[in-house]
């Protein structure tokens, strides 16, 4: 008899066989029933293998088979478009999403990514689908928001290469960050924006690299401290020159845009290259498409050629006018 028939029977009769498998020293039996599902079957079996051990004789116990583990399912796909500001030039960019709650309603997600030092700021708050809606509508018709909406795939690709900077810096977010971004599938991505090769016509435009600092996204773009400070100094020494007004004037142009393309080292030019690159997708998601190719074509040539940039000395250029002025002349150092 097999195990599963034994089971059918009564607990009486089931041990009138078991007795005969440990009359003829036989542990089959006995091992596959001490498996069953039925206690009492299971406890009997036992008590037969107990014997059978006694008298020498050695058995096998399968262990039993745990119940496969149903797959994992697969997350909701999330059909809802996210948001990402432009890009600033210190390299900060704001974004908003929201992803579906099990049950109904939205978990809503903001926060700021640092292109160089990862995530900066990470948030949520409970809403619904039609006040998520309604925010995404009045973010598009605000001419100062200049947002680009994207697939929430495209989000996480973002959110991704930010955590993956957030471990390089060793920027450390909390515990309950990690979860909700591990929730959403989010995981560290290595790969940098690629900046394709310079493009006929890119060398001939480079002069084109300084008008870009009239467009709105770009105008504020600034020098970072350390550089304005270097820079100040620098313009102070000159100003304190015992020369004519209109030959300083041109000196301290100069000097600015001798120390922005002594500053954009390749490292450099490489950081501005991926903004100026993220920038171009967000106008043209805009509508102007003069405008992205102007910018894509410097980010190129900061990315791949080794000359001097007009779009780095404009942005040390355009805040001369802005840098106060220290009263007083050089001294001399020479005797009267």
């Amino acid at each position: 008899m097999t195990a599963q028939q034994v089971e059918g029977l009564p607990e009486t009769k089931a041990q009138e066989v078991l007795d005969a498998w440990v009359k003829a020293k036989k542990a089959e039996l006995p091992a596959a029933l001490s498996q069953s599902s039925s206690k009492a079957h299971a406890k009997l079996a036992k008590k037969a293998l107990y014997r059978l051990q006694s008298s020498g004789v050695q058995a096998v116990v399968e262990p039993k088979a745990e119940p496969a583990a149903a797959p994992a399912s697969e997350p909701a796909k999330n059909e809802f478009p996210a948001a990402l500001s432009m890009q600033l030039g210190s390299g900060e960019r704001a974004f908003f999403f929201a992803a579906p709650v099990r049950g109904g309603g939205l978990d809503l997600f903001q926060g700021i990514i640092h292109d160089e030092f990862g995530l900066a700021q990470f948030g949520s708050e409970r809403s619904n689908r039609n006040a998520y809606r309604r925010h995404l509508r009045q973010l598009e018709k605000d001419p100062q928001a200049r947002v680009m909406l994207v697939p929430f795939e495209r989000m996480k690709l973002e959110l991704g290469r930010a955590i993956a900077n957030n471990q390089r810096t060793k920027a450390e977010y909390s515990t309950e960050i990690a979860t909700a971004l591990q929730e959403l599938g989010v995981t560290p991505v290595e790969s940098e924006v690629v900046i394709p090769p310079l493009e006929p016509g890119d060398l001939e435009s480079i002069e084109a690299g300084a008008a870009l600092h009239t467009l709105f996204e770009i105008e504020q773009w600034l020098p970072s401290e350390p550089d304005l400070v270097n820079l100040t100094y620098r313009v102070d020494a000159v100003r304190m020159l015992p020369t004519p007004e209109d030959q300083k004037a041109a000196k301290i142009e100069k000097l600015a845009k001798d120390l922005a393309n002594e500053l954009f080292t390749p490292r450099v030019r490489g950081v501005y290259a991926r903004r100026l690159w993220y920038t171009a997708e967000l106008v043209e998601s805009l509508g102007r498409n003069d405008d992205a190719a102007r910018l894509r074509a410097e980010a190129r040539r900061l990315a791949h050629h080794e000359g001097p940039s007009r779009f780095a000395e404009q942005m040390f250029v355009k805040v001369l006018a802005t840098l106060p002025k220290k009263q007083g002349a050089m001294p001399m150092l020479a005797p009267k």
